[in-house]
Parts: structure tokens; C-alpha cells; sequence
């Protein structure tokens, strides 16, 4: 249990080292390394390892992991499983994941005979817990002939990958994404290219500790008794802070990611300490007081960007983040006021998701005998995010700008009336350019909305006829909803029969001329816009149609133009 404990703290603290250590740090496997062992470590290789790797493209799979964690699976062509376990505190946002196998590797500078490997994706995330791959190849691989690796998403920079110490399944430990696998060789054989492991200090590092781990797993799962390097690691405590926890505190405030890996490291250091029973009680105020300039520094960031570059998509992940990290720590008062970075958090992420919706149509009707109408409507929509239901939604008058009604051989006149436009609902679906884009873009939109029943009316005289004035009917909405009946937002519809048939408006029942409209639709927000252009900067994006139902004699044009107004 002893080594067990020792060995997770070294996986966690190597992940961490991303400055130079000093060169008396060592790794044991069953003994102590010498400082001129590892002196390596920190002199770049004028060769690193590459490999050259291609994947199974009809073997992907990928699912929605939510905060509560999870588990996801893909089998290889040759039967190989790959089994990813996500636990409940690993995520700080829910993450659409990825697993896709490889179909050949080559360029290994050991092994190769029988090789393993899975691509994980999205490229280089980050967790706040550990996280296993399984590995659990067609045929047993002996215990003594596993060499477990890693590199980088386009084979770049090979390392040697974590082992779980005590199973003897093929499991690896891994904090962040990238390429993992298993291939069949002696550990002896890496000797000649250790040196040349790992594309920088921190990297070559967790290469060393990972093949002492995998030597002690091997001593282990063979009946061998557990060693022991609790004395050197103490040291290798003290070193870290005065190297790395200091000087990255001091920096903590400089940019979002110099905070990020500053949270990062005192955190992973004080779970270690504790696991020691070394900790000195200091952490409680220390991480609080480092959480309110990290969350403060990351949300201005980002909100920064969210005005000068319409980065729009960040801002609630990062509200939420900063959110759930402080549940995490435990440093969120329960039933008190929110810390004011979670406050400042929200209030930016409500400045920068505020746009403007402009909506602008046309619906005519012709009777096929001269007679129909034309009625044109726009309406400018403020949308503002709220918090409480993550929706970004907005109303806004419908203006009916002219309405002219025609009865051939009579005379007539219109009036026009408008009704209310209700945006419900406007998301963002994104997506990324790669698996190493860390950006991301916003790729469509799904907008919920009601354009509203507009009221207009008209006049006519014909000879030898009194002359007849309508009550306010819905003439413009009708056109609009024949024509987009096949946008109808039926996602609360579970009965067929509730759907409404709007052909019947224009039908004979009511004269050719729509009748009196629905003002709601039973199991619906009304109706669905997606399929945007989206250009990503103030003017955001549109979306322009002309609707034709030909038997019914309905035209309708329109267009959608959407506007990022943060701030406003």
C-alpha cells in the first residue's frame, strides 16, 4: 500500500513539472537513481521519438460525458477493447470525448511485434482526476513483456505511459489526452533510447518514473515484495514548491493559463501531501485566495475576447467551470452569497451573449383570378442570456410595414396590424477545425421562436354590394405558416394528432383567405430556424428563404440577421 500511495503521488507530481527540476531529483525502481542518471532530463535530445501512426476510421466512437462522469468503449478491427473510465470529479464542464483506434504504428523504437494503441480526443484536455484506459488486446500479453506508451496527437515526442501498479490488467493512469498503447517487449530494451524519450524535461521525466513504475508493477504481479522511495520523494516535495509552486503563484496573475497551471500544480501538490500526511493546514486560505485571481483573470480574458474577436461560445463554460471548482474545493459558502468572482463570472458572461435579431418578410396570396394580398413585416429583437434557464431569448414588436389587399373589380382598402415576435430560444452548436483545436468555432444555430400573429384588415366595395370590412385576421402569419409547416418545433409532441395542419387556412372553408390563426401550437415553442450562415464576427450570421406553396397560391421571403451586440 505504502509504494501504492508513493507511485500515485509521483504520476500526479510529473504531470506537474513543466519547469526544470534540480538535478539531485530521482526515480527509483527498487533503488536510488543517482543525480547523474537523470541529468538527461533536462538536456534536450537532438532525436526524439516519432512515430507514424493511422487510424481506423470506421471504428471511431464518441460520446457526451457529463459532469458525473462515465464510461466509453471501442473495439478494434482485431478485437482489441478500449475501455476509458471517467470519474465524477475528473470533468469541470461536460465534454463531448472520443476514442478511435490505431491501425498501424510504426517508428517504435521497441516492441512492435504486437502493438495496441488508441487516439483519445479532444486533443491535450486536461482533468482533475485521474482517469483509466484499459487496454484488453486478443491475446494475453505476459506481464513481464508489456511496455505501456504515449505520444502526441500526430505521433510526435513518444514517452513511456503510467501503469495502475497493482492490476494486472493492462490499465494507465492518465491526467490529459493524447495517443496511449501497449506493445509486446522487455523493458531492458528501452535503455538504449531512454534518453531520447520525450519531447521536454517535464515529458522525459514522467518517462523515467513511468518505466521504474512499470518495473515495480512487474516485480509485483511476479510474487517480488513492494519497494520503497517515501525518503527521496519528501525532498523531491520540498524542491517542487522553492522550483515550481512558488514562481508560479507569483505569476498567477499574468495571463489565464499562467493562473490555470499555477491552480493546477498547488492542487495536485496539497492532494499529495495529504496522502503523506505532510500537509501543514496552510491550503485552505492559500487556495482561496488563488482561486479569486485565477477566476478573475480567466473570465476578463475571455470576455476580452468575447468583444474584440466574438468568441461567443467560451463564456458559459468558463462561468460554469469556475462554478464547479468552487464546489470542488469546498470553498463556496453553502446558502451564502456567491464570491464576487463567480458574481463578476456571470455578469460578463450576461454582457457577452447579448445580440440583436433582425427578421424581415414578405407573404403574398393570389387567388388565381387577380384577387390576394401582400402584407410585409419586420421586428428587431433584443436577446439577452439568462442565467437562471442558460437561454438566450428576447420579444419585440412585430411591425407590419404595409398590407395591401385586392379583390379584382372591386375597390378596397387595407389597414395594417402587427403582433409580437417571441424568440424563446437561440443556441449555438460548435465544433472544431482538428482534434488539437483548442478554440473552437460556432458552426449553426438553432433558433425557437413564434414570429407572432399579425392583426391586419381591409375594406371592400364592389358594385352593386354594400361594402363589407373584415375583422383583424391573421393575413401575413398565414402565409407564414403554411409555408414553414415543415419547420415546426415538435420536440414536445408526443401525439401525432396534436401536430396542426396549416394548409387548411387557405383552404375552402375559409374562402381562399386565411382564417382566424392559432396563437399557440399544442407541445410546441412554434417553429425551428437552423442552417445559418455563420460568419463569426458582429454581424454574426443569417438566414435567407423564399417559401412557395403553389397549390395554395402562398409565397413568403424572409430573412434572418443576427448581430453580436456584448454589452449592449
Amino acid at each position: 500500500m505504502k509504494w501504492r500511495i508513493v507511485a500515485s503521488v509521483l504520476i500526479l507530481m510529473i504531470v506537474l513539472s513543466a519547469c526544470n527540476l534540480p538535478s539531485n531529483s530521482s526515480a527509483t525502481s527498487g533503488g536510488k537513481s543517482s543525480a547523474g542518471d537523470l541529468q538527461y532530463i533536462f538536456d534536450a535530445p537532438l532525436n526524439p521519438v516519432d512515430l507514424s501512426v493511422t487510424l481506423q476510421n470506421d471504428q471511431r466512437v464518441e460520446a457526451d460525458i457529463p459532469l458525473e462522469g462515465g464510461s466509453l468503449l471501442v473495439s478494434a478491427a482485431d478485437g482489441t477493447t478500449f475501455t476509458l473510465e471517467i470519474p465524477s470529479d475528473a470533468l469541470t464542464n461536460p465534454t463531448k470525448i472520443a476514442m478511435q483506434p490505431v491501425a498501424s504504428i510504426s517508428g517504435l523504437p521497441f516492441g512492435g511485434e504486437q502493438t495496441y494503441a488508441v487516439q483519445l480526443e479532444p486533443e491535450g484536455l486536461v482533468f482533475n482526476n485521474f482517469v483509466t484506459l484499459t487496454i484488453t488486446p486478443p491475446q494475453d500479453l505476459p506481464v513481464d513483456q508489456q511496455i505501456l506508451f504515449s505520444y502526441k496527437a500526430d505521433g510526435k515526442d513518444m514517452t513511456l505511459a503510467t501503469p495502475v501498479v497493482d492490476s494486472r490488467e493492462i490499465k494507465i493512469k492518465l491526467l490529459h489526452f493524447s495517443g496511449y498503447g501497449v506493445t509486446k517487449g522487455l523493458l531492458a530494451d528501452i535503455e538504449p533510447v531512454r534518453k531520447r524519450l520525450g519531447g521536454d524535461a517535464e515529458a522525459r521525466l514522467q518517462s523515467a518514473i513511468a518505466a521504474d513504475l512499470a518495473a515495480e508493477r512487474q516485480r509485483q504481479m511476479l510474487g517480488g515484495e513492494p519497494g520503497d522511495i517515501s525518503d527521496t520523494f519528501t525532498n523531491f516535495f520540498k524542491q517542487f514548491e522553492e522550483q515550481v509552486i512558488k514562481p508560479r503563484v507569483a505569476a498567477a496573475g499574468e495571463s489565464c493559463a499562467a493562473g490555470r497551471l499555477a491552480l493546477q500544480s498547488v492542487l495536485s501538490l496539497e492532494r499529495q501531501k495529504q496522502l503523506l500526511g505532510v500537509s501543514d493546514g496552510s491550503f485552505g486560505d492559500q487556495i482561496a485566495d488563488l482561486m479569486k485571481t485565477v477566476s478573475t483573470v480567466c473570465v476578463k480574458e475571455e470576455y476580452d475576447l468575447c468583444v474584440n474577436e466574438h468568441i461567443i461560445h467560451r463564456m458559459i463554460p468558463v462561468w460554469l467551470g469556475i462554478s464547479r471548482q468552487y464546489q470542488l474545493l469546498g470553498i463556496a459558502p453553502e446558502g451564502g452569497p456567491e464570491p464576487e468572482e463567480i458574481q463578476l463570472a456571470k455578469d460578463l458572461t450576461k454582457k457577452c451573449l447579448t445580440f440583436e435579431l433582425e427578421f424581415n418578410s414578405t407573404g403574398t396570396f393570389s387567388d388565381s383570378g387577380g384577387g390576394g394580398f401582400e402584407s410585409i413585416v419586420e421586428s428587431k429583437v433584443k436577446l439577452h442570456f439568462d442565467p437562471d434557464s442558460l437561454k438566450i431569448n428576447g420579444q419585440a414588436p412585430l411591425v407590419n410595414k404595409s398590407f395591401d389587399f385586392q379583390v379584382t373589380g372591386c375597390s378596397t382598402s387595407s389597414n395594417r396590424g402587427g403582433g409580437t415576435f417571441d424568440a424563446s430560444s437561440l443556441t449555438y452548436i460548435t465544433d472544431t477545425h482538428s482534434p488539437t483545436d483548442e478554440v473552437g468555432y460556432v458552426r449553426d444555430f438553432n433558433l425557437s421562436y413564434y414570429p407572432g400573429n399579425t392583426s391586419e384588415s381591409f375594406s371592400v366595395t364592389c358594385e352593386d354590394s354594400p361594402t363589407f370590412t373584415s375583422p383583424p385576421n391573421i393575413f401575413w402569419t398565414g402565409t407564414f405558416m403554411v409555408s414553414h409547416q415543415d419547420e415546426l418545433d415538435l420536440s414536445g409532441v408526443s401525439d401525432a394528432s396534436q401536430i396542426p395542419d396549416f394548409s387548411s387556412m387557405f383552404g375552402a372553408e375559409s374562402g381562399g383567405m386565411p382564417g382566424m390563426g392559432m396563437s399557440a401550437m399544442p407541445g410546441t415553442a412554434g417553429f425551428l430556424a437552423q442552417d445559418w450562415e455563420v460568419f463569426g464576427n458582429e454581424y454574426y450570421a443569417k438566414k435567407e428563404w423564399t417559401k412557395e406553396v403553389a397549390d395554395l397560391g402562398v409565397v413568403e421571403v424572409g430573412t434572418f440577421k443576427l448581430y453580436h451586440r456584448p454589452g449592449q
